[in-house]
């Protein structure tokens, strides 16, 4: 075993629980690793619930969250929303600061939400450590070349990545190894967690988005447009949640959620789900 302390971070994914099992499996046991969880306020609340029910089985996970204020003329409208959420949401506040949403090309969220705060978090850290994560190669082409040890300069300590040459089947058979029920998440039809819903989720993970969630990204939405157009001019286009640009327009999360639904270039709408449940390869169906 490494004599540094092994911090692993969290995400309630499937991928980051596996990495910790998988050290059970090695024989280090929950005081000889840490759990980190970057909390964006912006994840479902089933993940919430799934991590304080994961620390029974993983340990003890530190909650982790950007210091983001809040400007007094928008503190009414961050209070509604985070009761709306039932949580305090860092990309809420995050939004109203910057009067808009983060986009592929100044993608905000990533890098205040999470990486900055974990930054924050390891240069406080008085020992040498090593941050373990559950990324696998056959995620993307570009995570299929990374290496399982690298050096990070920017957090200054060895990246480990243990299950980097993992299949999906791996990770979910390490689950069931240990009794372990995955993120409801997964056997209700979603293939990877995170953001609830990402900026850069595909055409088929807005598909899954329910009403009231679509309603409060709405609202989200029309609050914005009108702060910024009360500060630059109504001259400026509406505030979207996503930046996808269809048949030449930029949507709202309301046409966003009505394109989803078709096939065919955005023509036609889909009468039948063409893939199957999400928890067949689980064998969870019955939970």
């Amino acid at each position: 075993m490494h004599a540094e302390k092994i911090i692993v971070s969290v995400s309630g994914g499937k991928d980051s629980t596996a990495v910790c099992l998988h050290l059970f499996e090695l024989g280090y046991t929950k005081d000889q690793f840490d759990r980190v969880f970057m909390d964006t306020g912006w994840e479902h609340k089933d993940t919430y619930k799934y991590l304080d029910e994961l620390e029974k089985t993983i340990g003890k996970i530190i909650r982790i969250k950007a210091d983001v204020k809040v400007r007094p003329e928008h503190k009414e409208y961050v209070d509604y929303f985070e009761n709306k959420l039932g949580f305090e949401s860092q990309f809420v506040r995050r939004v109203f600061l910057y009067t808009g949403f983060p986009r592929r090309n100044v993608k905000w969220c990533t890098k205040d939400l999470k990486v900055t705060p974990i930054k924050k978090y390891f240069d406080q850290l008085d020992y040498d450590f090593i941050n373990a994560v559950g990324i696998r190669k056959e995620e993307s082409p570009r995570r299929s070349k990374m290496t399982e040890w690298e050096y990070n300069d920017y957090f200054d300590c060895d990246v480990w990545r243990p299950i980097i040459d993992w299949t999906e089947q791996e990770v979910i058979d390490i689950h069931h190894r240990f009794g372990l029920t995955p993120n409801r998440l997964y056997l209700n039809g979603s293939n990877r967690v995170g953001c609830y819903p990402c900026i850069n989720s595909r055409k088929k993970e807005i598909k899954r988005l329910p009403p009231e969630r679509i309603a409060l990204i709405k609202e989200l939405e029309d609050v914005i447009t009108k702060l910024r157009r009360e500060r630059l001019g109504e001259d400026q286009e509406a505030a979207t949640f996503f930046q996808s640009v269809v048949r030449g327009e930029i949507m709202n999360i309301e046409e966003m959620s009505q394109w989803s639904r078709t096939s065919y270039g955005g023509k036609q709408f889909e009468m039948f789900e063409k893939e199957p449940p999400t928890c067949i390869k689980w064998g969870m169906c019955d939970l």
